[in-house]
């Protein structure tokens, strides 16, 4: 198997930073969808009515995002940047960023 590691991060595979940057920006998508969908009555109907429940498509739709993400992050990664103290700091900062908005969107709507 090949090793897809490089010389300036001997420790991250391409395909971590890759998912690891798609991770960030899933989460941060998860919160902005959880608003959007509890606030628009339309959109909250239409993921409804793309599957048995409004939640199995939000899963569907974060996940699916998650997955192109990761695969279009790791087509275009020529040289990685990032170590990994660098990726994990985008990774709870993505995380934390999704959960702030809906628990905050909660708090202020409750």
């Amino acid at each position: 198997m090949k090793n897809e590691s490089n010389s300036e991060n001997p420790g991250l595979s391409k395909g971590t930073v890759a998912f690891g940057l798609a991770l960030a920006l899933a989460s941060v998508v998860n919160g902005l969808l959880v608003v959007v969908k509890e606030k628009s009555p339309a959109v909250m109907t239409l993921l409804q009515k793309m599957t048995v429940h409004h939640w199995v498509s939000h899963a569907v739709i974060v996940l699916g995002f998650f997955a192109l993400c990761g695969g279009v992050f790791g087509a275009i990664n020529k040289s990685q940047s990032f170590g990994a103290g660098r990726l994990i700091k985008m990774i709870v900062g993505g995380v934390l960023t999704g959960g702030v908005l809906v628990v905050g969107f909660y708090l202020l709507e409750g």
